[in-house]
This record gives structure tokens, C-alpha cells and sequence, in this order.
């Protein structure tokens, strides 16, 4: 067997494995052939190059990822936690606040419902209190409706994002809604976030042969209506972070410059050629197929830090789980890491997406390690200001925030 031969075929296995480890939702939507024939056709592609700024996180992004690569499966690198943006922001305010503890010990056991949706702790490590589902409408297709619930914050940005595509190009095609979070939030597999419902994967606008968990290339990619997208979220919405593939924010980027956008704005926004610290676009690996959106949801957040104490007094919310990352050493198997680690075998092939037992040398791999409790939410929730553009020659004025009160009690 020829050299060029032998790497056809392990990159056709590699591709396989590829394939069968799209999230749950993507394997509800296309069988796993299909799946594994669109991978196949589309792979080559090719690897983006490595794209500077923020080489930290970037880095972190890197490791975390690498269980995603095994063909035994892995999590989807969703999981990059932010620290806390420093300068001015707006200070989150719940309507919890005017509330004493007695009512709101009361209505969580007489009405909990009307205590409106609460985001508790981190994205990688949270729950999901009274979460709204996105609903169905004929702009997007609700890939696994059942986890696809969010926050009433997240719910709305993302319907007012889509809402300013329609504006502008009537008539678009509908985008894919993956996964937001489970009805209570907690631990979504393949992913390390979409724990608090304040994410969301999406998919890119491409051409008239659009289905879910499809690659975005330079031959397919809706440049216009994404990039519209893309920026309706920087600019009309409360966004912490946009996951997009390197090789798709080049195309994302050439195509905003060639339109006239303000190229210092762009450098602030997009990792991908910038050396900026802090782009709100950033690259990770396995995002070339679906955008992952993480909003601010400051109502949310707020409400949890204010009725935390009683939700844990009264069994609200579910213990969360650690991880310990754990490189395995021969002889090793997960026999053996359950027992070292007080866990059990298949809490590891879940926290690892693993479909079998086989484990590796030298792998690293996540050991949940149940805790005494959820984690605690930050004290408190600050919204940092919105990177709007300088206005383009062609806008009358910049554009709107959308701010508002927020929802009722119960909304």
C-alpha cells in the first residue's frame, strides 16, 4: 500500500468517527449514514490556519477539544468560560429584588413559575430554572425540540437576530436550531456547556442543499445572510461570545469588508486576523458546521443569584457534577478510574460520549466527580456595552438597543 494510499484510509476512518460523534440532536435530524457521507464529501476542505490573538484562551480552547478528535467519541468545545470583562458595564437587576425571601419561599412552593426564568452558575457547570422553549415558527427548524429550552432573555435575542435577517432579505431560508439546554438545565451531552440556557447552536445560512450539522465552506456559505446574523447578535442583542470556525470567520470577514464595514470594528469583533484581546468571535474546533451563540441573560442571572439559598433549601435545583481530567496510563481501564475516583463506569463514558469501554494511553479524559451541591452563581451580573460600529455611509443612524424591562413575573 502506497503512502498517499495508507493516509486516504485513515483519514476516511477518522472521518467515520467524525461523523458518528455529531450531537444527539444532529442524529435525530439525518441518519448516521448520511451524516457520515456528508463528512466524507465535505472534509476536504481543509484545516484552517491557526488564527492569532487571545492565545490563552485559545490554547485552553485547544486541550479542551482534544476528546472531540478520538473516534470513540467526545464533547463538542463549547465549554470556554470568560472571565469577568473589565471597564463600565450595566449592573443586572431582577424583579426578585423588590421581593422579601418569605415571598419568594412562597411562590416557589405555590407558584414557582411565577418567579420567571432563572440561569444559575456557569454555563459549564449550571442549571435551568423555569426556562422558556423556543417556540416553532417557519423561520427556523427546531432540531430537538425537547432541548431547546433557554432562558426568556435567550429566547428573545435570538428570535430578534433571525427577525433583522428577514428585514433585510426577505423571504430567507430557514435556519437550524440545535441545542439550547435541557428543560432543567444540567449537563447536555456531547456538550460542556448549554448547561444554564443561555446557548445555542445554530446553523449557518448556506445554499438551496442546506441540512443540519452541514460544513460551511467557501462554495456554500450564504455570506450575506450569515454575516446580516452574525451582526444583528454583536449589535442588537446582549452576546458573551460567538463560536465560529477560523475558516468560516475569514469568509465571514472578507465578505464585511467588501461592503464597506469600519476595519478597526472588525478587528474588535473577529479573532481571526486581529491580535485584539478580547474578539467577541472566536475560533474553535468543530465549529465550522454550526455557530455556537452564548448570551448574557442578566434578568435570568440575577433572578438566580437573588432565590439561590432558597433553591437549594428546597431541592430546586439538581447537585452538578466536577470533572477531573485524567490522562490514562497502560493498563489503565475504566474499571479501574471508577473505582479510583468514586464514580462509575458509565457516568465516565457519558461525561466522555464514550460508546464502548475501550479506553487509550496517554488519552485525557473527563472523571465526574459529584459535588455537594450546584455551583454557586457570581454575586453579581454586569452586562459589559455592546461593540456597536461606527455608522456606515449608508445607515441613517446607528444601530437601536432594544433595551427593556424586562419580563413579568411569570413571563
Amino acid at each position: 500500500m502506497g503512502r498517499s494510499t495508507l493516509v486516504s484510509v485513515l483519514c476516511a476512518l477518522c472521518i467515520a468517527g467524525c461523523a458518528g460523534r455529531a450531537p444527539v440532536a444532529a442524529r435525530s435530524k439525518d441518519s448516521l449514514l448520511r451524516a457520515a457521507a456528508a463528512v466524507s464529501t465535505e472534509h476536504g476542505a481543509g484545516t484552517p490556519a491557526a488564527t492569532p490573538g487571545a492565545a490563552e484562551e485559545e490554547t485552553a480552547l485547544a486541550d479542551d477539544h482534544d476528546a472531540e478528535e478520538h473516534d470513540d467519541g467526545g464533547e463538542v468545545d463549547d465549554g470556554l468560560e470568560l472571565p469577568v470583562e473589565p471597564g463600565a458595564g450595566t449592573p443586572a437587576r431582577s424583579p426578585l429584588a423588590a421581593m422579601s425571601e418569605a415571598q419568594i419561599e412562597e411562590l416557589l412552593a405555590k407558584d414557582p413559575a411565577a418567579l420567571g426564568p432563572m440561569s444559575v452558575g456557569a454555563t459549564n457547570a449550571g442549571a435551568l430554572v423555569n426556562g422558556i422553549r423556543m417556540p416553532e415558527s417557519d423561520r427556523w427548524e427546531l432540531v430537538d425540540p425537547g432541548h431547546a429550552w433557554g432562558t426568556r432573555e435567550t429566547v428573545d435575542a435570538l428570535e430578534r437576530a433571525i427577525a433583522e435577517v428577514h428585514r433585510q432579505f426577505p423571504g430567507s431560508p430557514k435556519l437550524y436550531i440545535g441545542h439550547i439546554s435541557a428543560r432543567d438545565g444540567g449537563r447536555l451531552s456531547p456538550h460542556k456547556s448549554h448547561q444554564a440556557g443561555r446557548d445555542v447552536d445554530i446553523s449557518y445560512f448556506l445554499d438551496a442543499r442546506h441540512r443540519w450539522y452541514q460544513r460551511a465552506t467557501a462554495a456554500n456559505l450564504d455570506r450575506e445572510r450569515t454575516w446580516a446574523f452574525v451582526r444583528a447578535l454583536i449589535t442588537e442583542t446582549d452576546v458573551e461570545l460567538i463560536l465560529i470556525d477560523s475558516s468560516v470567520q475569514r469568509l465571514l470577514k472578507e465578505h464585511a469588508l467588501k461592503i464597506g464595514e469600519d476595519k478597526d470594528w472588525l478587528d474588535e469583533v473577529f479573532q481571526f486576523g486581529s491580535r485584539k484581546p478580547r474578539p467577541l468571535i472566536r475560533h474553535a474546533r468543530g465549529h465550522a458546521n454550526h455557530i455556537h451563540i452564548r448570551f448574557y441573560s442578566p434578568i435570568a442571572q440575577e433572578s438566580a443569584v437573588r432565590a439561590y439559598p432558597l433553591l437549594v433549601k428546597r431541592g430546586a435545583i439538581k447537585p452538578t457534577a466536577h470533572y477531573v481530567r485524567h490522562t490514562a496510563k497502560k493498563g489503565q481501564t475504566l474499571g479501574s478510574l471508577a473505582r479510583q475516583y468514586g464514580t462509575t463506569v458509565e457516568a465516565i463514558k457519558r461525561a466522555n460520549g464514550l460508546r464502548s469501554t475501550a479506553i487509550q494511553a496517554k488519552r485525557v479524559y473527563n472523571i465526574p466527580r459529584p459535588s455537594s451541591g450546584p455551583a454557586a452563581p457570581p454575586k453579581h451580573v454586569v452586562v459589559p456595552p455592546r461593540r456597536l460600529p461606527p455608522p456606515r455611509a449608508a445607515d441613517a443612524s446607528p444601530p437601536v438597543r432594544h433595551d427593556e424591562a424586562g419580563p413579568a413575573l411569570g413571563g
